[in-house]
């Protein structure tokens, strides 16, 4: 102890004794079914343990929270009272393939036979919904006795043992703390102890009815060069980190991580990871100066991701290396620094990192509102770095590492979360390290989430709040020559004031997504960064994504390009290059021994809907359409058809068939290309499904060798979004598709069963300009220009980036749960821009109820609605019932059109512009 800190808890010792006994039943392996046995067999088993706690404060501060145990254990059939050795006690450690919290208890003896045996205890510490079980839990003891060294030995018995809280006064009376003879130093640890013991059980136990949550995280970061048993100095950067349940979310999941890159000697890095919700070869202590993984690596031989989901199934691509690093480091640390929201008062946020640490500690169940982070600069006193073989010295994976001390330089955190679990926080970070200068950058961005997109009034308020956060709880730390100065992030102010950000370089170098968390996928990146010095250096980034990349149902992989560019053409043709799109063509066609020139391609864009081909945002661009066909018809295909089908606005208006809205908008067939209208080409009927029954089908769809999906990014007032899935919808042939379909067979099922019997074989999304909003399907005359393209051979795969980028989870659609259903939702490697546009606006769930429900559940109702109500260029159709009551109705819906829609001859109007403005406005 020192007299500068008089209540620091490392090196004291906290002692107590406990007693639990029950029932075995030998050769039993199920301890419920052993407990039952014992007891008819008469077979009890007792053990009187010591647990000592030989360091408090790093017990407290240390996943795991390890203790020594020690005593005897009593057990007649092999000898009675027997002294017990190696014992360990682990408090609220938690079980990596389950998340489920435990408190364990494992010792060996050596019976009267001389035979070694190995116990192994576990009480599960989980609250069952409906349940009061926290007494049970704490109390209950799942037992194991094994017939050898440890678990990997034979089972010799099993059952449940108990704790009787009778004895509950013995035990807190046997509590003591050696180390110390101050009273109130005693006090604190008693103190420190039950607070941990309490926010275990609360987090537990109350997370249900609870509306805040608790959780921490401790963080190493290291930049610098280490030396290879050869002589050759080398790069490398090291990234590990603990982060308990809860994090960031407060939804119940967890994950400790190594990132480790090491330069290969030709300017490029061998790549290793491991993410698991613990890993028990992991220490971090930064307050002792140690980091410590002896455990296994991931070497990622291809490509520079790996995920979680992935290191648990295994994957060819995640060569396993066994490691062993160990780090002694000094860890300088700074004033705590509150990224929290702004009603925290003055003087919790500008605690000094003395005070925040001994609260951490001394109440560790009990933190502050909001997220309180006390920084460190790290420099190495000793470290070595084993991978595989350590007699290595060839620039493969493997080899023998000394860290050179001067040469490199860190940064390390402990930091508590106290937050509300809604609106959902969204944490950026960015940790730049630049080793010459012994300088580090932490840039920190908060906001919201905003993962339920479709419900408005919640997120409008998400985004508020969201603004608001990202105003005040942003913020720079930027630790340099001794000194630490911390700085908003704010966008208003004197832009002299504005912190420049640091600029990401090129692909990550290495990239973790921990896709297990149920909110979102936490990733977990090794960045090059430019710094605003004007250096590069690399960098840690922890970031979040609603992408989620895991497969459902399938073991397929499949491909998706995500292309952002000003250019649409350019865009197209990166989209059609990265996914291989001539080479999958050229192999379906010599897998159908035909000619270029005889293999039948259908190309099935999304035009039958537009109403004013002023507005692009409703209909798939023939000028795109036209690119890939120039494409098509430079591999040398010549038989290429562009394929629709009629739409129910062909029962209202004239000039309304395939070849006539075709060459209305601009599908110009000397482009090389036959336009068909596949509801005058259904020339054969054929059972489809119990929901389309036998069904016309069209001859060009049907003896396509190739089909193409080329649907336009849409919001859609019955599905929420119309892709490339939904696109098959319009071409089932019957024209009246309201009556046929949306009163008759369904609109959903059909269109699966359609997609069965004639799959498409490449998906393509014209995201160029979009229409957003709850009418995005009928119009948008402010459209968004996202400047995307989005393309695959997995429609399911497409749709379900595109849907992301909306915003909005996918599953939402009831033609991708069908369609998962149907077919699987593939792994799906995603190449190019997965972020969300913005601003976008998606369907409030309250329209897709009323078109479903209200407006399909009726016929005559819903096709008068639409007749009357739907808007055309009225300079090139004409409504075909003349009748005085339509006539009438459709001059009293003229002001809904002129809102909603471009009207021939007009300007958008004064009400059509306010309700862009808002319809604009409500989609950030």
């Amino acid at each position: 102890m020192t007299k500068s800190d008089p209540y620091s808890l490392d090196g004291l010792v906290l002692l107590f004794r406990e007693t639990m006994g029950g029932h075995v039943g030998i050769d039993e392996p199920e301890p419920l079914a052993g407990a039952a046995r014992g007891q008819r067999e008469n077979t009890p088993l007792q053990f009187d343990v010591e647990i000592r706690i030989e360091d408090l404060g790093r017990f407290l501060r240390v996943a795991g929270h390890a203790a020594e145990l020690s005593g005897t254990v009593t057990f007649d059939p092999l000898g009675g009272r027997i002294p017990i050795r190696d014992g360990a006690f682990n408090l609220f450690s938690v079980d990596p393939g389950t998340g489920i919290r435990r408190m364990t208890y494992a010792f060996r003896f050596t019976a009267a036979d001389a035979q070694q045996y190995f116990l192994h205890g576990h009480k599960e510490i989980h609250d069952d919904p409906g349940a009061l079980d926290v007494v049970p839990d704490m109390t209950t003891l799942f037992t194991t006795l094994y017939r050898g060294q440890d678990e990997q030995s034979p089972v010799y018995a099993s059952g449940v043992l108990t704790f009787d809280l009778k004895k509950t006064p013995a035990l807190l009376a046997s509590m003591n703390v050696e180390g110390t003879n101050s009273l109130l130093q005693k006090m604190a640890a008693y103190t420190a102890f039950a607070s941990f013991a309490y926010g275990a059980l609360r987090d537990e136990y109350l997370q249900g009815v609870r509306l805040l949550y608790d959780t921490r995280y401790e963080n190493l970061v290291l930049s610098g060069r280490m030396r290879r048993a050869d002589g050759a100095e080398v790069p490398f950067f090291l990234g590990s980190g603990v982060h308990e349940r809860g994090f960031p979310w407060g939804d119940g999941e967890l994950f400790s991580d190594v990132l480790l890159v090491v330069g290969d000697g030709e300017g490029g890095f061998q790549r290793f990871c491991i993410s698991d919700r613990t890993l028990e070869g992991l220490v971090l202590d930064i307050s002792g100066g140690v980091y410590r993984y002896h455990g296994t690596l991931l070497a990622i031989t291809d490509g520079y991701s790996a995920s979680f989901s992935r290191m648990r199934s295994g994957s060819s691509q995640l060569v396993p290396f066994h490691a062993s690093i160990d780090i002694t480091f000094e860890a300088r640390s700074y004033d705590g620094v509150a990224v929290s929201f702004p009603r925290v008062p003055k003087f919790v946020r500008k605690l000094s990192s003395t005070m925040a640490n001994e609260l951490r500690v001394h109440l560790p169940g009990t933190n502050p509102l909001g997220v309180f982070i006390t920084p460190h600069t790290v420099t190495v006193r000793t470290g070595s770095l084993i991978l595989g073989d350590a007699d290595a010295t060839e620039c493969g994976p493997g080899g023998n590492f000394t860290i050179l001390d001067r040469r490199t330089f860190g940064e390390a955190e402990r930091s508590t979360f106290r937050n509300v679990k809604w609106p959902t926080l969204l944490y950026g970070y960015l940790c730049a390290i630049r080793p010459e200068e012994k300088a580090a950058r932490v840039q920190i961005h908060s906001r919201t989430l905003r993962h339920e997109r479709e419900h408005w009034v919640r997120d409008q308020l998400d985004a508020f709040l969201g603004t608001v956060i990202s105003r005040t709880c942003s913020c720079e730390m930027r630790m340099e020559r001794g000194e630490l100065r911390v700085i908003p992030l704010a966008s208003t102010g004197d832009r002299a004031e504005r912190i420049p950000l640091l600029l990401k370089i090129g692909e990550p170098v290495l990239e973790v997504n921990n896709d297990h968390f149920p909110t979102a996928i936490f990733q977990r990146r090794i960045v090059e960064v430019l710094d605003p010095s004007g250096q590069r250096c690399l960098a840690l980034e922890d970031d979040m994504s609603l992408l989620r990349l895991e497969p459902i149902g399938t073991v397929r992989k499949a491909m998706v390009a995500s292309i952002r560019d000003a250019d649409k053409f350019a865009a197209l043709n990166r989209v059609l290059g990265e996914t291989g799109f001539d080479a999958i063509l050229e192999a379906k066609r010599k897998d159908s021994g035909k000619a270029r020139q005889d293999f039948s391609i259908v190309i099935k864009p999304n035009f039958m809907f537009a109403y004013d081909k002023r507005d692009h945002s409703t209909y798939t661009d023939p000028e795109l359409v036209h690119h890939l066909v120039k494409r098509l018809r430079e591999l040398g295909f010549k038989n290429l058809n562009v394929v629709e089908a009629q739409s129910t606005y062909g029962e209202y208006f004239d000039k309304r068939s395939v070849r006539e809205m075709a060459e209305y908008l601009g599908y110009d067939r000397k482009a090389g290309y036959e336009v068909v209208d596949m509801t005058l080409d259904a020339d054969e009927v054929l059972d489809l499904g119990p929901h389309l029954g036998n069904h016309p089908v069209s001859r060009s769809w049907r003896e396509a060798d190739f089909r193409i999906s080329f649907a336009k990014n849409k919001t859609h007032a019955y599905a929420y979004y119309t892709l490339t899935l939904k696109n098959i919808y319009g071409a089932l042939p019957l024209a009246d598709k309201f009556k046929e379909y949306h009163c008759g067979r369904g609109i959903y099922e059909t269109t699966i069963e359609y997609l069965t019997a004639f799959p498409v074989d490449y998906g393509l999304v014209d995201a160029y300009l979009s229409a957003d909003g709850p009418f995005g399907i009928f119009a948008d005359p402010a459209p968004n220009e996202t400047n995307t393209i989005i393309g695959g051979t997995d429609l399911v795969a497409v749709d379900w980036i595109a849907a992301g980028k909306m915003g909005i989870d996918p599953m939402i659609s009831p033609y991708m749960k069908l369609a998962v259903e149907a077919f699987g939702k593939p792994e799906i490697l995603l190449i190019g821009d997965p972020n969300p546009y913005r601003p976008w606006l998606n369907v409030p769930v309250a329209l897709t109820l009323f078109t479903n429900k209200g407006v399909d559940a009726n016929h005559y109702f819903g096709n008068l609605m639409y007749s009357a109500a739907a808007q055309m260029d009225e300079t090139h159709f004409r409504h075909k019932n003349r009748a005085l009551y339509m006539r009438l109705l459709r001059r009293m819906t003229v002001p809904l059109r002129r809102a909603f829609f471009l009207r021939t001859g007009e300007n958008p109007s004064r009400t059509n512009r306010l309700f862009s403005s808002l319809f604009y406005k409500m989609g950030f």
